[in-house]
């Protein structure tokens, strides 16, 4: 299933396919470049927007404006191609680098990080809900590094193939 992945929770634009990926570091520039960037991107993984057939966003946890502008690119294009969309699950996206048992963490304000623990073998299962605390006494196996363009686009296609829609952001 061609399913694009769409990712700005973080400060990198992260963009996937099942076979191919994009990952960027933009801070806090997400909506000025993500169409430019994901044109690009397609054109260089040789597929053409009708060729998709489906589009998982990553729904965070991440930063409200950066959850938003990718929710929203993801929403429009979907929509104007006509295929479906679901939400995926941006700390989910970093574990899948891994195997075992791993804890992912994001950086925020004031010496927080949004942080899970996952076991990864040949699914990505949570062991715990994301949070939000302090990074003091926390020792994480992936600090500040970007999801996988790829893994967000095979857990979208899960998801989509299972029948699930939409997207709901994780704020905390």
């Amino acid at each position: 299933m061609q399913v694009l992945a769409i990712d700005t929770a973080t400060a990198f634009l992260v963009l996937g396919l099942p076979a191919s990926e994009r990952i960027v570091r933009l801070d806090r520039r997400h909506a000025e470049a993500l169409f430019g960037e994901l044109e690009s991107f397609l054109q260089w993984a040789g597929c053409g927007l009708e060729q998709l057939q489906g589009i998982a966003v990553g729904r965070g946890p991440g930063s409200y404006t950066g959850l938003r502008i990718g929710i929203s690119a993801g929403l429009g294009l979907a929509r104007g191609l006509g295929i479906p969309l679901v939400g995926v699950d941006t700390l989910a996206g970093v574990a899948g680098r891994y195997r075992g048992t791993v804890r992912v963490a994001h950086s925020t304000r004031g010496g927080f990080v949004y942080t899970a623990s996952y076991h990864v073998h040949d699914e990505i299962r949570a062991l715990t809900p994301a949070e939000k605390r302090p990074l003091e006494g926390l020792d994480p196996h992936s600090l500040d590094e970007p999801p996988s363009g790829r893994v967000l686009a095979g857990l979208g296609a899960r998801l989509l193939r299972s029948g699930q829609r939409g997207v709901e952001p994780l704020y905390l």
